[in-house]
Parts: C-alpha cells; sequence; structure tokens
C-alpha cells in the first residue's frame, strides 16, 4: 500500500552529497519517520519542529537566567528527542552534551553550549525548512 503514497522526504537525496561531518539532517532518519508515521503526519512533525525551535531555545535560556535544572531538563530533553525523531543528528548530540551538563548543575558549561546550540540548531532548521520548501 505504500506505493500510493508519495514519499514525503524523497527530495533530500541531496543532502546525501555532502560529507558525513557536514551534514546536519540524517537523510535515512527522515525515510524511517516516513515509513513509520506516514507522509502527511510525518511532514507535519518535521513542519512542528523547525516551528517550535525557537521556543525550545528562549525556554532553555531562561531556564538557565533562572537557575532552574529542572526546567533545564525539560527543554533539553525535548531537544534531544525530537531531534533525534527528526534526524537532526548534529543537535541532538549537542542535547546531550547539555542533558549531562544540567544532570552535573554545570551552569558554567551550559552557558558555554549555548552559542553552540543556538547556531546548530539555526542551521538545523533552515536546512530542514529547505528540504520542506524541495516537498
Amino acid at each position: 500500500l505504500r506505493c500510493c503514497f508519495q514519499h514525503p522526504f524523497r527530495g533530500m537525496i541531496a543532502l546525501d552529497n555532502r560529507p558525513a561531518a557536514r551534514r546536519l539532517v540524517s537523510v535515512r532518519v527522515l525515510r524511517d519517520l516516513g515509513d513509520q508515521l506516514g507522509p502527511g503526519t510525518s511532514r507535519q512533525f518535521v513542519v512542528d519542529y523547525v516551528r517550535l525551535w525557537d521556543s525550545r531555545y528562549s525556554r532553555l535560556v531562561s531556564a538557565l537566567h533562572n537557575t532552574d535544572f529542572a526546567a533545564a531538563m525539560d527543554v533539553v530533553l525535548s531537544i534531544k528527542t525530537a531531534s533525534q525523531m527528526a534526524g537532526a543528528e548534529r543537535l541532538a548530540k549537542l542535547a546531550a552534551e547539555a542533558q549531562d551538563l544540567v544532570r552535573s548543575q554545570d551552569h558554567a558549561g551550559l552557558v558555554a553550549l549555548l552559542e553552540p546550540l543556538e547556531q546548530c540548531g539555526q542551521a538545523t532548521m533552515h536546512e530542514l525548512g529547505q528540504v520542506l520548501h524541495g516537498l
């Protein structure tokens, strides 16, 4: 029955031509997501993931500003899990680093990680936006 539906992430093949070290989004993970959820649901998940990035990042900054490690853990887990599902592997790794820093309550380490997290997040959302635009 899958033959009756257009695969939602076929247009991402071009992303595979870049070296793995420079790739922000895993085509394989996105294709697996499409296979698991179906084309419409997987596309909507990615649209929502991109739309929610700024809010998630802002919540993390706010949590760190307030030294609220419980809130920071909540948002870091949200970023990590959603990033893994969306194929944003580099961003998921940064969120896993942040999770470790939250667990050890390393406020200075978390603050130092904010800029790389923001830069990777913005670049990842841009790349996913281009992918979605090409569908």
